[in-house]
This record gives structure tokens, C-alpha cells and sequence, in this order.
């Protein structure tokens, strides 16, 4: 089953429609649209609407390892362009991006979404505010981009589902100058960007992540080759054993993509990083 959040209608509308969704009446709290494999939920704007509705759906669902969950909706951001390994990409309004670090402005707690499957958004960091927040306030945030659903979304579902497991997608409407952006606008942005996102989430809808039994052990010689062969960090070491379980589950055997690697001597942390983003590239694979 894939689940997917909004705050409005308008960013609900084009997924309805993508996918004929159909109202459930069975919910009288919020508005709820499902067909046999999407269950959209309309929450609210707002921190507590969000996490009262993401709870409010889930509990009705027995959640199983092969579904999904998506946030999605519009952000404000504070950058124009974002480093994204050894490239540069523009941000415009209209970008879609890929949260990796959720930062609740008011609790201050901080959320890692696990970064699995290969994408081609522009990653950052999200930071929630229970309030609109403008140009006033640029140099008190800390996010790339500011939204006011996700930190609560993802605290909601971390409670039903595995990190890699939950997904935050947003569409720029704006650089932090405005104060409202019309319904119509709202619609059109996520309709001209429906195609790419649909299709990233109907990929991973079709991922089968029943647990197995995984021999992680047999790899464990090939990781710590790794490790020192890469320079890598102990928190990179930790990101490439998940990535490795995860692969082995979807696709089997990986030997052939970790060996190619094992023959690299990186003489440099940077020159590590470097391997280790081509190595990740080819782990997120679908």
C-alpha cells in the first residue's frame, strides 16, 4: 500500500485524479481518497493537523513492510542553487526536492529520512515552523527549505512504519517573499511536476521489502575493506551497511557491485567521498 499526506486539496487534486481516487466515506474527520493500492489523507495545514491526521489514517491500516509513506506538498526556500555531490542545481520555483534532514523548529528535534532509492530532486534540508515564516526571518532558519507539515508527518508516521520507509516530497512555490500563494497556483506547480513524482513513487511502490533472510555477515568482510579502502566515516560505514541489506533485498546478489570497489585505495578523505558517492549511486538502484 502506498500512503500519501497533504495539508490542502489543491496539492491532493492532481494525485486524485493521476490515480482515480476515490472518496472513503468511512472517514468523517478528514477527507480520505483510495483506490486498492493509495490511501491520500488531507490533514490540514499545520504541525498538529498533520500528525493528528497521519495518526488518524495509519491506525486504521495493519502497515506492512512493503508499503510506503509520502508527505508531499509546497515549501519555501532559501537557496537558488543546492550542491548535490560533484554537481550544481538550480532551485527554482517549481523544483521538486527531496527532504534528507526534517528539523522541527519548535521542539527542536531532528528527523534522517533513509535515502535508499535513486532519484533525480534536489536533496536538503526541511525545516518545519508552526507559523508562516518570510524574508524576516532568513537568518534565524537553519533548513534549505521551510515548510509547516513535515517534522509533525514524519513523527506521526515514524511511529507505524521504518525510517526508509517515509518520504518527504516538496515542490517550491516560493523564495520566503510571499504570504500566500493561490490555490490555483498551489494545483498547477504539483500538476507540472506530477509525472516525475508519480513515477519515482510507483517504482518504489513496486519494491518488494518482505524481510528475508539476509546473510549480511558474508558482506561484512567487503564493508570493512570498504571502510578503510574509502576512508570512510563511521556514520558512512553505518549509511553503507543499510544500503548494502538493501539492495541484497531487492535485487540479490551484490557481489558484483561491491567488488569493483574493493580494488580502490582512496589516498584522501575527499577522494573517499568521492568513491562512496559513486558506490551509493549504484546501491540506490531500483
Amino acid at each position: 500500500m502506498i500512503f500519501i499526506s497533504t495539508a490542502m486539496y489543491c496539492e491532493a487534486r492532481p494525485f486524485i485524479l493521476h490515480y482515480g481516487l476515490k472518496k472513503d466515506n468511512n472517514f468523517t474527520k478528514f477527507q480520505v481518497f483510495k483506490n486498492d493500492e493509495i490511501v491520500l489523507i488531507i490533514t490540514g495545514t499545520g504541525l498538529v493537523s498533520s500528525a493528528v491526521g497521519v495518526t488518524h489514517m495509519l491506525t486504521k491500516y495493519e502497515v506492512k513492510p512493503n508499503d510506503f509513506f509520502f508527505n508531499i506538498g509546497i515549501c519555501g526556500s532559501k537557496i537558488k542553487t543546492k550542491k548535490v555531490g560533484n554537481k550544481i542545481m538550480e532551485v527554482d520555483k517549481g523544483s521538486v526536492i527531496l527532504a534528507h534532514k526534517i528539523i522541527n523548529a519548535d521542539s527542536g528535534k531532528i528527523f534522517y529520512p533513509d535515502m535508499f532509492f535513486k532519484h533525480n530532486f534536489v536533496e536538503g534540508v526541511l525545516q518545519t515552523f508552526s507559523k508562516v515564516i518570510n524574508n524576516e526571518y532568513f537568518h534565524k532558519t537553519e533548513g534549505d527549505f521551510i515548510d509547516m507539515e513535515a517534522a509533525g508527518v514524519f513523527e506521526a508516521a515514524s511511529h507505524f512504519l521504518s525510517m526508509h520507509q517515509i518520504n518527504c516530497i516538496k515542490i517550491v512555490s516560493d523564495f520566503l517573499d510571499t504570504h500566500c500563494i493561490s490555490s490555483e497556483k498551489v494545483t498547477k506547480l504539483i500538476e507540472d511536476n506530477i509525472y516525475d513524482i508519480v513515477s519515482w513513487i510507483d517504482k518504489i511502490g513496486q519494491i518488494d521489502m518482505q524481510p528475508k533472510n539476509i546473510l549480511i555477515d558474508e558482506y561484512n568482510e567487503y564493508i570493512e575493506t570498504l571502510f578503510y579502502n574509502l576512508k570512510l566515516s563511521e556514520t558512512m560505514r553505518n549509511e553503507l551497511t543499510h544500503l548494502v541489506k538493501h539492495y541484497k533485498i531487492r535485487k540479490g546478489n551484490i557481489k558484483k557491485i561491491l567488488e569493483p570497489f574493493l580494488e580502490v585505495e582512496c589516498k584522501s578523505k575527499n577522494e573517499g567521498k568521492r568513491q562512496f558517492a559513486k558506490l551509493k549511486e549504484k546501491l540506490m538502484e531500483f
